[in-house]
Formats: structure tokens, sequence, C-alpha cells
């Protein structure tokens, strides 16, 4: 049983498409699963064990690319990306089972179309998960809540020690990593409420690093924040850190205590590892949508509709709606990393 699994871009999106790996194999048990995406987001497959193979989409090898999946002769491609282009992909496959999401379009190319749930059935899991679950309809595979998962790689998890070492760090100390920045500046949290939240952290918890995650692009951002906070989050905030690449990211949130922060790739990353996350979302994201969590009792998820009904702007999210909610999670996170430390 050979099986194709397309979802080219967008890191959350490609996240969240593992929840069918296991089941899969579980259906499968001897199947060989291969997953189609860009080449810069391959690392966040990196260690999964239900990956066999992972295959670049490249716009300048395209007929290299539709040949070679013809060959493999696939069993059956699921389209999750759903476009024109991975449509044609999935048609030329020639898969005796083609299975996508219902569109106008995706009918000439699938023999499965599936026509996506607008109804949460778990609330836990969210329309994100429950969306690629749905693909696994027509394989007779029930429904079976599931979440994403990252895997860490041992020598990786040594070099986020080394890293964390090279700042003065260790786990030993209370370390809290920010999500910054959204991918996008509607996905942001405006810079001066975050300059209070982080203001809020530092006074809610005694004893914290924060490292504060943000792109290259986006370091001018940073700095601009770093000098709207108080002079106690200066000292907490590590103002040299920095990874390299997304690996490197994924490791060293691995060992934080929580996440907290604007909702993108960094927050489904956390989730991902079993990080605690406090989420703050944009006005344009739904809950619904992305408000997934295996640990709904911890994980914290806040939209600027729970306090001022209806508005779209972000600016209404004042940041002392969330300092309730910021302490509560900050005492439930430090009683928790307290009560293994003592096991």
């Amino acid at each position: 049983m050979k099986i194709l699994i397309i979802q080219k871009k967008h890191l959350g999106d490609i996240l969240v498409s593992t929840v069918i790996f296991p089941l899969l194999q579980k259906q499968y048990p001897d199947a060989e699963i291969t997953f189609l995406l860009n080449e810069k987001h391959h690392q966040i497959l990196i260690g999964n064990p239900f990956v066999n193979h992972v295959i670049f989409w490249d716009k300048d090898k395209l007929l290299s690319l539709f040949l070679n999946v013809r060959k493999q002769k696939y069993d059956i491609v699921i389209d999750l990306y759903a476009k024109v282009d991975s449509g044609f992909l999935m048609f030329f496959s020639c898969a005796g089972k083609r299975i996508t999401y219902f569109k106008k379009y995706t009918q000439l190319f699938c023999n499965f179309p599936i026509e996506r749930s607008k109804i949460v059935r778990c609330k836990n899991t969210t329309l994100s998960i429950e969306h690629r679950l749905q693909t696994l309809e027509p394989l007779k595979i029930t429904f079976e809540e599931t979440f994403p998962k990252l895997y860490v790689l041992p020598e990786e998890l040594q070099n986020s020690h080394q890293i964390l070492s090279n700042l003065g760090l260790s786990t030993d100390n209370k370390l809290i990593m920010i999500s910054t920045f959204g991918s996008k500046e509607v996905k942001t949290y405006p810079l001066k409420y975050m300059a209070k939240i982080l203001d809020y952290i530092s006074d809610l918890q005694e004893n914290i690093k924060l490292l504060c995650n943000y792109l290259p692009f986006q370091k001018e951002l940073f700095l601009q924040l770093y000098e709207m906070v108080s002079v106690k989050t200066k000292e907490a905030i590590v103002k040299n850190f920095d990874t390299q690449n997304l690996r490197e990211f994924i490791a060293i949130t691995s060992v934080c205590d929580c996440l907290i922060g604007n909702e993108g790739g960094a927050t489904n990353i956390s989730k991902s590892l079993d990080i605690p996350t406090f989420t703050i979302f944009a006005p344009g994201v739904n809950l619904t949508d992305w408000a997934w969590t295996d640990k709904p009792k911890l994980d914290k998820f806040l939209h600027v509709n729970d306090f001022v009904e209806n508005s779209t702007d972000y600016l209404d999210f004042k940041p002392d709606f969330m300092k309730k909610s910021l302490e509560g999670f900050l005492n439930n996170v430090f009683e928790l990393t307290k009560f293994k430390t003592n096991v």
C-alpha cells in the first residue's frame, strides 16, 4: 500500500495534517507514506516515525515531479492543499483512490470529494483537525480525537541545552517562550499592548526568563518592543536569543515551561510538543478553527470577541482583559513544573 499526502505550504497546515498519519498506519500497517510539500517547510516532519518519504514541490521541475508521482503507482492520494495544480498532480497519479475537499474544480481531479463540515464534532480538536480527519472517511477510518505531534531528535535536544548554556541559562530557569509577532501585521497583537503583556508576566512570576521569538525581518519591531517594556521586564528578556532554523526553535521550545503569544506557527508547534500554551487570537482567526488542544484544562485561548462582542479591531483587545487569565495560566504551569521537579 502506497499513500501520497499533499500539503504544499503553510507551516500550521502542514503540522495539523500530521494527525492523519497514525490513523492511516493503524488502518494499513504496511503502508508506505509519502508527504509532498515545499522544501522550506520539510523540517516540520523530521523525526516523524509515520513518514517514509518526503518529496518537494519544485515549480521549475514540475514535469519531473509529475512523472515521478505517476511512476510510484500510489494506491491512495490525499490532497489536503486542494488547489488546481495539486489537483492536476493527483489526477495524473492515476491512483485508485483520489481524495480531496469538494470545490467546483476539484471534482475534475478526484473520485472522493469531501464536503468540509461547518460544525465542530469535538471542541478540543476544532475544524482545522477535523477537516483533515474527514478525508479518511472514504477509507473507512472512523473519527478519533487525534492531535498533531512533533518529534525532537536526541542530538537536537542536546544542542538546545548547549544553546541555553551559552546564554547563561538552563532548564532550572523558568523559561517562557514568547510568540512575539504574528506571521503578518493583521495577526500581530499591537506592539504597545504586547509590551504590557510582557510586563504583566514579569510582575506575576519571579525569576523568569523570556525568550522572544521573531523572524529576521521582525528584528526592528522587537527592538521597538524592547524599548517599551519596564526595566524589570528588560532584565527578564534574553535580548541576544536567536535560533538559526525551525528545528532549533522546536528543540528549545520543547524544554521551555510554556509559550505565550500570538496565534500562528509558534503556538501550534508548542502545543504539538505538549508545552502549555497561552494563545492570543487575532480578530480574523476563529477559535473553532485553530484553538485545538489535548490539554483543555491548561492551555488558554483568548479572542477579542470574548470581551468586546463582534469587534474586528485588535485595538479593542486591551491587555487588562488578559491579566487574570495570564495569572491563572502561569500559576498552573509553575505548579505543574514544581510537581514534576519534586517527583
